[in-house]
């Protein structure tokens, strides 16, 4: 085998609270993560040797701050009886710093497609630990579907799939910086109460999610001070038939469940706001 192509899946938070503040530095959170249809598509060619990545958006970085190339950096330290190296191109489809872990999930599948790429066995327990070095949302990538996260996101447990649900993804060209939303989170005063508890408990059950229930984001409030725009979505997407509207992540991406792939088209068909991407994608399961 000499080439082989991967998808990317993109990740939304169905809800994210955050605990406070820990002592290395990062935040303790509790979430619950969800795959989605919307992904990257990624090419891994052999080569003789060293890691080349190449990007269909000239945006994106190539050299060691990717992701994909750090994950490609630890598959051959974890494997190194092999003498060989490898192209990575990436069709990029998620929109970049948009809180829906594109490259998180470009990490997660080149380390997948190398693998499948020199027909080797993961021993994906030790392959999550050392991806959670290079990112907290790359363990969950390697397999997604719906989880729940916890920890700084890195420690892992399956939930009953939710099911197949529509979602209109909206993401203005504003691009906020993750680490910018936690530091105003920790600028704002006092932590918001969040019944947690009910949420896992209703996806645990593999009952219908009950949209009614405590399901939020607790960097929303950060979020629409840094970016203002995700208001103005969140308002048209609540005058729409959605059953749930959400933040994903730090933002500024915000995404509307539907009943029907009908009602998420004309909704997406109808979109006002010119510059924002818009896309129709369904929940996929663990892949």
């Amino acid at each position: 085998m000499r080439e082989i192509y991967v998808k990317a899946p993109a990740k939304i938070n169905l809800a994210l609270h955050v605990r406070g503040l820990r002592k290395d530095g990062f935040h303790e959170l509790q979430m619950i993560m969800q795959s989605i249809s919307l992904a990257d598509r990624i090419k891994l060619k052999k080569k003789s040797g060293g890691i080349i990545v190449k990007s269909s958006q000239t945006e994106l970085p190539t050299n060691k701050e990717n992701l994909a190339y750090q994950a490609a950096e630890i598959f051959f330290e974890l494997n190194p009886e092999l003498k060989q190296g490898v192209e990575i191109y990436i069709e990029k489809n998620i929109p970049i710093a948009a809180g829906m872990a594109g490259g998180s999930a470009d990490a997660a599948a080149v380390m997948r497609g190398l693998y499948l790429l020199f027909e080797l066995k993961p021993d994906l327990n030790k392959i999550r630990n050392s991806l959670a070095d290079i990112g907290s949302d790359v363990p969950y990538c390697l397999e997604g579907g719906t989880v729940y996260a916890s920890g700084r996101g890195e420690i892992l447990e399956k939930l009953p799939f939710i099911g197949e649900k529509y979602l209109v993804v909206v993401t203005p060209s504003f691009k906020i910086s993750t680490p910018a939303v936690y530091k105003l989170y920790d600028e704002l005063e006092g932590y918001e109460k969040f019944d947690f508890k009910s949420v896992l408990a209703n996806l645990k059950n593999k009952e219908e999610p009950d949209w009614n229930l405590d399901y939020k984001n607790d960097l929303k409030k950060a979020a629409e001070k840094i970016c203002p725009e995700i208001k103005e979505i969140k308002n048209i997407l609540n005058n729409t038939k959605a059953a749930f509207t959400m933040l994903s992540g730090s933002g500024p991406t915000v995404f509307s469940i539907y009943n029907s792939r009908e009602q998420a088209e004309k909704v997406a068909a109808s979109w006002p706001r010119k510059n924002d991407f818009v896309t129709v994608v369904k929940t996929i399961d663990s892949y």
